[in-house]
């Protein structure tokens, strides 16, 4: 295989051939779980099929929780969701009827912007994430090509023409995590098939930053460590005083480390790029947890504790979730193990999968169906592993999963499933992340043999 080195930096950086070695897709369950999970899919497309039903179903859950939020381009919770919910319908079931639904919704999405314009650049809060719904449309509609076009290249100038390092102040997480900083949006342009000579240079201006974050300026301060005066919530600053490292995958260094991971894979390899992820990866693996069924992790190590392995092995395990916990951290490390060509890291990351599967239902932590704290990301990661691993364990709890989603759907909600989004809060969100849109899209990748090209906003694949 040649490769081809970026004019600008040709000294610097190298963009190879991308691996595109992958497994064929295939349905994961048997025909009777199929079919169940197919009628509730209908079901959902069915009651999205209307705008402004989806207007009542959003301004009940407004009054259901007071952290949902709907509106704009968003790629999670918008019109825009529903429009890439409808186009993976149409491909997964060639059912023609559902496209014109996908093409309404992203017109209407695309319209909103003019009252809410996309002013950041992040995967699940800016133009990212709409440019990637975007792109799924383009790839084979030619009406979209030109739009497409004009905002990758307007996500490029704008990443070109930002500082990205903070100059006074430890980072936050928005800075650089999946939801709304660098790594979400190398996932995002790293996944380009033709990209510009602009969003190359951005690409390699992000992937430097990465590489920074993954170091330390100060001895024995982490680059990505959070400052007591950027922790998200309240409750944070009560529980890490002087601040914390972030292990998730939502929020934490696990996703800087799938974004290197990704773009690896897709070939933008600098120099530093492979110490990164070797770093990375070494940190995260050392700062596992045990208990009686196996590995887990954190949500996070406080400062007090990062540098003493006796105390931040005795932190309590995260959720079994996407965003924090070993399922999410397990489908990073996979990643890692594949750029670096290390199979023991593949190892560990299928031993903590497997460890998370073989705990109790009620020890996971997950009690909502939805993709972020909820079993739909847990399957979602598990189908990832069934394609690229021989795991017994994995191939059994595909159904077992399956069916616990199922269960947790009734006809008698508003759009047949609500994500839990804590103990006794029950919201009927239509959105990807936490609503029902996410659980139809991987109940359909669970039943199809389309790929489900979306895991990219998850940075699992």
């Amino acid at each position: 295989m040649s490769e081809r080195v970026h004019p600008k930096y040709a000294d610097s950086f190298i963009v190879c051939p991308a691996d595109t070695r992958e497994p064929i897709w295939h349905a994961m369950v048997p025909s009777v779980l199929r079919q169940r999970a197919l009628a509730n899919i209908q079901v959902i497309a069915e009651r999205l099929q209307n705008p402004e039903y989806i207007l009542t179903v959003v301004e009940k859950a407004k009054k259901q929780s007071r952290l949902f939020h709907w509106g704009g381009a968003l790629f999670s919770n918008s019109f825009a969701s529903v429009a890439q919910f409808y186009l993976y319908l149409t491909r997964c079931l060639s059912e023609q009827a559902w496209e014109e639904h996908a093409h309404k919704y992203l017109r209407l999405a695309a319209q909103s912007t003019h009252h809410y314009p996309l002013e950041k650049l992040g995967l699940f809060d800016g133009s990212s994430g709409f440019a990637l719904i975007l792109s799924a449309f383009s790839e084979h509609e030619p009406r979209y090509h030109e739009t497409y076009n004009e905002v990758q290249e307007e996500i490029a100038r704008q990443v070109l023409a930002r500082r990205w390092k903070r100059r006074y102040s430890s980072v936050e997480a928005s800075d650089y995590d999946v939801m709304s900083g660098v790594s979400g949006i190398v996932g995002y342009l790293t996944s380009l098939r033709s990209p510009s000579i602009h969003v190359e240079e951005a690409i390699l201006k992000l992937l430097g930053y990465l590489i920074w974050l993954s170091d330390e300026d100060q001895p024995g301060r982490k680059n990505w460590f959070i400052a007591p005066e950027h922790l998200p919530l309240e409750r944070y600053r009560e529980e890490y005083p002087d601040g914390y490292l972030n292990v998730g995958l939502s929020h934490g260094i696990a996703g800087p480390l799938a974004a290197l991971a990704l773009a690896w894979k897709a070939g933008y390899r600098i120099p530093g790029q492979r110490e990164a992820i070797e770093r990375l990866s070494q940190w995260i693996v050392e700062r596992q947890v045990q208990d009686e069924w196996g590995i887990n992790w954190p949500t996070a190590i406080p400062l007090q504790m990062s540098h003493s392995p006796e105390q931040w092995r005795m932190l309590p395990s995260a959720r079994a979730a996407w965003c924090y916990g070993a399922p999410g951290i397990a489908s990073t490390l996979w990643l890692a193990g594949a750029a670096l060509q290390d199979t023991s890291l593949h190892q560990i990351a299928l031993q903590a999968l497997e460890t998370v599967l073989q705990r109790p239902i009620e020890q996971r932590n997950i009690n909502s169906p939805t993709i972020c704290h909820g079993v739909a990301g847990l399957l979602a990661i598990c189908l990832r592993f069934a394609h690229v691993s021989q795991s017994q364990i994995v191939q059994k709890h595909i159904s077992l999963l399956t069916e616990q989603i199922l269960g947790a759907c009734h006809s008698d909600l508003p759009l047949t499933v609500q994500d839990q989004e804590s103990n006794g809060i029950f919201v009927d969100d239509p959105g990807f992340l936490t609503g029902a849109i996410g659980v139809a899209l991987v109940l359909l990748a669970v039943c199809t043999s389309v790929e489900p090209q979306w895991n990219r906003a998850l940075l699992i694949a």
